[in-house]
């Protein structure tokens, strides 16, 4: 099982076994194509620690087990991928990139694409949405006709979790930490309740779907990825094998229409892989053009020495006498910094699978306010991700000592008592999970799943029952609260596979 560091705030916790390491490693790799070097195997660690913590297994092997099977592992899967593939983000990031967008490459495709008015934009990796949005922003400074237009902005992310902090489109404050989105914040954001939630006429301009880019589905009509004028994938192929990442750009190439263009992070893999394209230069930017005119490159290029600098020639200038319709942007000025909640602070960073930095922000907060139930919820749910038991446990209890109706304590500690093998003690508190909210779909689950341990088979499959009826007459791709991004759909392919597997058990 998960050791954990001893004292409070005393160095981080204890790694994986390197067998645990290789295990996990390999089974990430296989199932979502995420290769994890000896490098990146903190990330590796932090993010089974975080999946495993929400799990109802006692160990890592039970945990590792499960996910090998197809038939039980749907949910547990959906949360492993979303723990693996945490990304943080924040509006206009790169500001050289968005800057080489709004001078050249959108005035370029807009004047080319002004005779029909439709644009086709894909942002392949939009983690929780303030990429797309970004785009969708600056179209909207661009374009003084812009409701006229059909535009398609698709966003998609393997991590559904993050996909549905993506839909709800409300932010914090270190969403805006680029200077151009504090300016513009106030003029497409309205304040709610101490966050900032995206106005609906830019939030309707983009459409978020699921898609795991490792896997040969687009370009492609069913996901509608043809023809778009522009990809943006930044600082996600690097989490990708070299090979798989070629196929990747092959694809992208496929689904840009000719004069199409392809942004990509500063830390993606080497020019060599997009060679097919043509390669343009601006101030602190590199970005890719599909022209059937691919760039040569020289072996000074392919193997830069060093401390080459990043920015290369470009090959061809862009042209500098387009003047599409475009609408000057207004001269804003910054807002002054207003004051960040700290308890919002550490839920988004425990969002974002920062598990240390939130525990140790959370720890100074009780230290000047200790009575508050929310703090010491949270500061459960961050030892808890560290696989820190008894932590998690005395967090929850000083919780739900402070508010009776702590909800999130309670869940995080019936988890944590299941980890320690107090099933029944679990059970019990789950069950006051179902009392203080009778329609919080995963306390019902997880009320199956512990019963099931405790083989108590008959109730395991009542409360399955239980789940099914508060999901009817729900959309299929409805997000569940509180269940990290898993869906009504994918909920219900769990529950069906659990019943006919738990069903055969009973009866045998």
């Amino acid at each position: 099982m998960i050791a954990c560091e001893q004292g409070r705030k005393s160095g981080d916790t204890q790694t994986l076994g390197y067998g645990d390491y290789v295990r996990f490693s390999k089974l990430a790799e296989a199932r979502f194509g995420l290769r994890f070097s000896q490098k990146r195997r903190p990330e590796l660690e932090r993010g089974v620690k975080q999946a495993f913590a929400a799990s109802t297994c006692p160990d890592l092997d039970e945990y590792y087990h499960l996910l090998q099977d197809p038939e039980s592992s749907t949910i547990h899967t959906e949360r492993l991928i979303n723990a693996l593939t945490v990304s943080e983000t924040h509006f206009f990031r790169d500001a050289g990139q968005f800057e080489a967008l709004r001078q050249h490459v959108l005035p370029q495709i807009i004047k080319r694409r002004r005779p029909l008015r439709s644009l086709r934009i894909w942002s392949a990796g939009c983690a929780s949405g303030e990429e797309p949005y970004s785009l969708a922003i600056l179209l909207r400074e661009l374009l003084p006709d812009v409701d006229e237009w059909a535009i398609t902005i698709l966003a998609t992310d393997l991590n559904t979790e993050a996909l549905a902090r993506a839909r709800k489109a409300t932010y914090g404050n270190w969403a805006f930490r680029e200077e151009q989105a504090k300016q513009l914040r106030s003029r497409y954001f309205r304040k709610q309740n101490g966050r900032y939630r995206l106005i609906p006429e830019v939030q309707r301009m983009v459409t978020f779907n699921q898609l795991n880019l490792a896997e040969p589905v687009y370009p492609d009509y069913a996901t509608n990825t043809m023809f778009m004028d522009l990809i943006l994938c930044r600082n996600v192929t690097i989490y990708f094998a070299e090979e798989i990442t070629r196929q990747i750009v092959v694809r992208f190439y496929d689904a840009l229409i000719d004069g199409g263009w392809l942004v990509v992070g500063h830390s993606e893999h080497s020019l060599g892989t997009y060679r097919r394209f043509l390669i343009h230069n601006f101030p602190g930017a590199i970005l890719y053009q599909r022209t059937g005119q691919p760039t040569k490159l020289s072996k000074s290029w392919l193997t830069p020495p060093k401390q080459a600098p990043r920015i290369i020639a470009a090959p061809a200038p862009v042209p500098t006498d387009v003047q599409p319709d475009i609408q000057p942007p207004c001269i804003l000025t910054s807002p002054p910094e207003e004051k960040v909640d700290p308890i919002e602070q550490a839920r988004e960073l425990l969002e974002f699978g920062h598990s240390e930095e939130a525990r140790d922000m959370l720890l100074e907060l009780v230290e000047s306010k200790p009575h508050q139930a929310s703090t010491c919820a949270l500061l459960g749910q961050a030892y808890a991700n560290l696989g820190c038991w008894e932590e998690a446990e005395h967090w929850c209890r000083e919780a739900i000592q402070v508010g009776k109706l702590a909800l999130n304590a309670y869940y995080t500690l019936a988890l944590v008592l299941q980890h320690q093998g107090q099933v029944t003690q679990a059970i019990d508190t789950m069950k006051k999970v179902v009392y203080i909210d009778r329609h919080y779909v995963p306390a019902h689950f997880g009320l199956a799943d512990l019963y099931h341990v405790d083989g108590q088979l008959s109730r395991a499959l009542k409360s399955l029952d239980n789940t099914n009826r508060l999901l009817e007459g729900r959309s299929e791709d409805a997000l569940i609260v509180g269940a990290e991004g898993i869906t009504v759909g994918r909920m219900r392919e769990a529950i069906a596979r659990q019943q006919q597997r738990w069903s055969a058990e009973a009866t045998s």
